[in-house]
């Protein structure tokens, strides 16, 4: 999950290592003991031997054999022979140092040769080698000892031309695993290989089975089984393989890379018995103990009990692991755990469940891959597929996931942050016999993020006042909580400088910024005033200002296509984030566009742009919402399709005040013209410009279509159809197959009344691809016109349906009327809408009036609350909807009232004020 631009650097800032430069820890040198290692034995008597292959591949660094076979007995022993040839001095460094882990607590490390192959000659490095134990604790600065320790080898004279050869055994394992064999081999390199070849051998009564994940990719492994002496012996073999690169973006369980599996866990029922007597502590609970399940026994919910415990565990316990040997899985008895104030995630787990069934709870450990997450259910059953554990929680009839490694997680528990939404997991339980996943029932209100910045431009050219207000829901609330709580606030004042600052140089905070914080519903608010320059920027006269959705960020991830061989991860999934600009403008900007919406919907995301400017405000809103956490790659072409829709719109993510948008331009002059006046002057004018860009001859293509298309459009709102007609017809001679320049010829056909030919071109237009939410509206109000009633409430259905981010209650309202007058139920998401907000944002109160939610008068009395040409413009809707209002009640002589009201004001390009002419046209006939 995301977080806007903000939290990254508040994140970096407050857990930053001590090494602030990004490098890893520094490795340390460590002595292990006497019997944990050993130099130059002789290889184990059980071990097959096979010859090094020739090869005449001349990549830097060619593997000549890669030999890996597993000894399951009593113990379980592993054998590696590698042998690879450097043909390329940028190779040495990386060849002549040999890194072998394990971990001294249970393993023995034999290290039984080095060889230098030069031409005829066999070169004993074996002894000569200088080895440095050493421990590059990765997680510690997180709080982590595993325990783990590298054996360095490194090998000198080293050169080009040579095949250095080394062979080396472990013998030893986990304790906790009972001397159960679970284990994977790599097959795929990073480098090409001649003969890779893995070898297990295991008594012939233990049930081990094996499998290969990965792409096939279409290689073929040799594989055989032979059974001799009471043991059965498994041998995989594969000759000349290339070199496997992995790719960039993949989703969780997408596996790259060839890997044998084995497994002597036949189903995940036997994992459940292996790990359950794990977390069945034994012995009664200390004193200490039970005072904290007395205190928290004091709360009257079972609930409250639950999130209280919860925190006690977050906030009280300390993370802290100290993996050796069987503590690795093993977790700490809760006595021990509390006494201590520390743990990991197995031993906060465990404590968390000791105190949730004192208190009366269920609560069971989860098993779950945090690297993985996925992708578990085409793998063999074993408990080394899992590195982390959880809290499965049952409240009434709740199901709760709870991660006691967290922090600032006290809200109620339908609202609590989920980090591993979508993690298939094992419930450690007595029923349970396979994996299950977390799905959370309301995963997009925990996933919310939307951001409302409104800016006030005093005159245009000088600092605008911009207020940004960014709420958080579920895990970013939770992370921001943690931070805030720790930060101060001289340094949030500071990064919200520096990150406005990277968008509008010489921005500037204002004040203090302020939080609220609703841990109950866990939403986490960020209030901050800037004084921003060049917001509303200049260019040949006219000014415009940028939608730029900050919390959109990295949503995406967009490799090559081109050669993708595999999925693509969506980052941003899941989420659902809006980003709004409101922009109030001098007394002097007098402007007016016909609102506009319009949706991309694919099988990965959801788009909406909505925009409108009315007089002096516009207002902009982008709405996106991710379905899926990947893209398959038959599915990647459309993707990229899609993505390019989505660009198409850039646009309309500018705000524009055009020169004679402004008063004492050269269209509205130093006196004020009626309302009327001014809108046919500005169409005159933009069919003045037009014309005067055709005639260049400069444009070409799609962009000279767009031009004839752009004075259709002012031709047909002037009522010039004939004119009208010409340009359209000319736009798709130049572009047949441009869907913009069909809805072109479609406006014009209905503009004029001609409704069967625009609902003609809108279907060719949908045929061709361009099958929006606002292409489904405008053919389901052509048909309307048309008398095709019920197709005209499918199309208004399924625009309804496509603008799902950010439902179009311009479609719900023409969608409400058809519904009624086919004596049809409104679709119950619109019905949800109309009574969600009957006193909202403009046309929500028309929405529940024509739902009988709220009186003509009530809606009137919101509609004058606007002022200026806002007024003017939401009048020629509102006064065109009340007249739908009384012809759905019978009562056609207000409704012609409000219709000629509606034609009265002069809203040429409006949508209402066309059809109040057809309405009115149909009421003279008598229809």
């Amino acid at each position: 999950m995301r977080i806007a631009f903000l939290l990254p650097a508040l994140a970096y800032a407050q857990a930053a290592p001590p090494n602030a430069a990004g490098e890893p820890p520094p490795l340390r040198e460590v002595q292990v003991a006497a019997g944990a290692f050993s130099l130059g034995d002789a290889p184990p008597a059980w071990v097959e031997p096979i010859a090094i292959p020739p090869t005449t591949d001349t990549q830097p660094i060619v593997m000549r054999l890669a030999d890996t076979q597993f000894h399951v007995a009593s113990t379980i022993s592993v054998y590696v022979r590698r042998a690879f040839l450097i043909n390329d001095a940028s190779a040495l460094s990386e060849a002549g140092q040999i890194p072998i882990s394990f971990v001294p607590e249970y393993q023995k490390l034999r290290l039984h040769a080095v060889r230098i192959l030069r031409g005829d000659e066999v070169l004993d490095r074996t002894r000569s080698s200088n080895i440095r134990f050493l421990q590059r604790e990765t997680g510690l600065e997180r709080g982590v000892y595993s325990g783990h320790v590298t054996a360095s080898v490194l090998v000198n004279d080293v050169r080009v031309g040579d095949t250095l050869e080394y062979v080396y055994s472990t013998e030893g394992e986990n304790p906790v695993f009972g001397g159960r064999f679970s284990d994977m081999s790599g097959w795929d390199q990073g480098n090409p290989v001649e003969l890779r070849r893995v070898i297990v051998s295991h008594p012939a009564e233990r049930a081990i089975a094996w499998k290969m994940l990965g792409p096939a990719q279409g290689r073929k492994v040799t594989s055989t089984e032979s059974t001799a002496g009471g043991r059965r012996t498994l041998r995989f073999e594969e000759r000349s393989m290339p070199a496997v690169r992995g790719e960039r973006f993949v989703p969780y369980g997408h596996v790259q890379y060839r890997t044998l599996q084995f497994s002597e866990y036949p189903r995940w029922r036997d994992v459940v018995d292996w790990a359950q007597p794990l977390f069945k502590p034994e012995g009664a609970l200390n004193d200490e103990l039970k005072q904290v399940v007395d205190k928290l026994g004091q709360l009257p919910t079972p609930e409250e009990r639950v999130i209280a415990a919860l925190d006690f565990v977050q906030s009280e316990i300390r993370y802290f692991s100290v993996s050796l040997g069987e503590s690795s899985h093993r977790p700490t008895h809760p006595n021990v755990t509390l006494s201590r104030r520390y743990g990991d995630c197995k031993d906060k787990s465990l404590l968390l469940i000791t105190l949730l069934d004192a208190l009366g709870v269920e609560a069971r450990p989860v098993l779950l891959s945090i690297g993985t997450r996925k992708g578990l259910e085409q793998m063999l059953p074993g408990p080394q597929l899992f590195d982390h554990v959880i809290v499965q929680a049952r409240v009434g009839d709740g199901v709760y996931y709870l991660d006691a490694t967290r922090l600032g997680q006290r809200s109620r528990l339908a609202r609590m942050g989920q980090l591993h939404e979508g993690a298939q997991v094992l419930v450690i339980a007595r029923e349970t016999e396979a994996l299950s996943a977390i799905a959370s029932p309301d995963l997009y209100a925990l996933v919310r993020d939307e951001v409302t910045e409104t800016a006030v431009v005093g005159k245009l050219g000088e600092n605008a006042q911009l207020d940004s207000r960014q709420v958080w829901n579920g895990v970013v609330a939770e992370t921001m909580r943690t931070i805030f709580a720790r930060l101060p606030r001289t340094e949030v004042a500071r990064f919200l400088t520096a990150a406005m600052e990277r968008r509008y140089a010489g921005a500037r905070l204002v004040g203090e910024p302020q939080v609220e914080d609703n841990v109950a519903e866990n939403t986490f608010m960020l209030r901050a005033r800037y004084s921003v320059p060049r917001l509303v920027d200049t260019r040949s006269g006219d000014w415009f200002a940028r939608v730029a959705a900050t919390n959109f960020a990295d949503t995406f991830a967009l490799p090559s296509f081109s050669d993708r061989r595999g999925p693509v991860v969506i980052p941003g999934y899941p989420s659902e984030a809006r980003y709004t600009l409101e922009v109030q403008f001098p007394e002097e900007v007098r402007a007016m566009r016909d609102p506009y919406t319009q949706t991309i919907r694919s099988k990965t995301f959801a788009y909406t742009i909505a925009s409108s400017f009315r007089g002096r405000t516009a207002k902009t809103t982008v709405d996106l919402k991710t379905f899926t956490d990947r893209v398959e790659v038959e599915d990647l072409k459309r993707f990229r399709e899609d993505l390019e829709k989505v660009d198409k719109l850039a646009p309309h993510r500018i705000i524009v005040v055009l020169k004679n948008d402004i008063k004492g331009g050269t269209v509205l002059g130093l006196i004020r013209k009626d309302f009327k006046q001014i809108v046919q002057d500005r169409l005159r004018d933009v069919v003045e410009k037009t014309s005067a860009t055709i005639q260049s001859a400069k444009l070409t293509g799609d962009d000279l279509a767009n031009a004839y298309c752009e004075r259709a459009n002012a031709h047909g709102d002037l009522g010039e159809y004939e004119a009208a007609l010409r340009d359209a017809n000319a736009a798709l001679k130049i572009a047949p197959n441009s869907t913009r320049s069909l809805t072109c010829r479609a406006e014009t056909y209905f503009s004029s009344g001609d409704f069967q030919k625009s609902a003609a071109d809108y279907s060719r237009a949908l045929s061709l691809g361009e099958a929006t939410a606002h292409t489904y509206y405008r053919r389901g109000v052509a048909r309307y016109y048309a008398g095709e009633l019920e197709a005209a409430q499918e199309d208004l259905r399924k625009a309804s349906e496509l603008a799902t981010t950010e439902p179009d209650l311009y479609v719900d309202l023409w969608l409400t009327w058809i519904s009624q007058r086919l004596g049809k139920a409104v679709p119950e998401a619109a019905s949800q809408r109309a009574l969600a907000e009957p006193q909202g944002e403009w046309p929500r109160p028309a929405l529940a009036m024509l739902h009988g939610k709220l009186a003509p008068d009530d809606m009137l009395r919101l509609l004058e609350r606007k002022t200026g040409d806002d007024l003017q413009m939401a009048r020629a809707e509102g006064y065109f909807y009340l007249a739908q209002y009384y012809l759905m009640r019978g009562d056609k002589s207000k409704a012609r009232e409000y219709f000629e009201k509606t034609r009265d004001l002069g809203v040429l390009m409006y949508t209402e004020h066309v059809a109040a002419r057809f309405e009115l046209e149909r009421l003279k006939r008598g229809d």
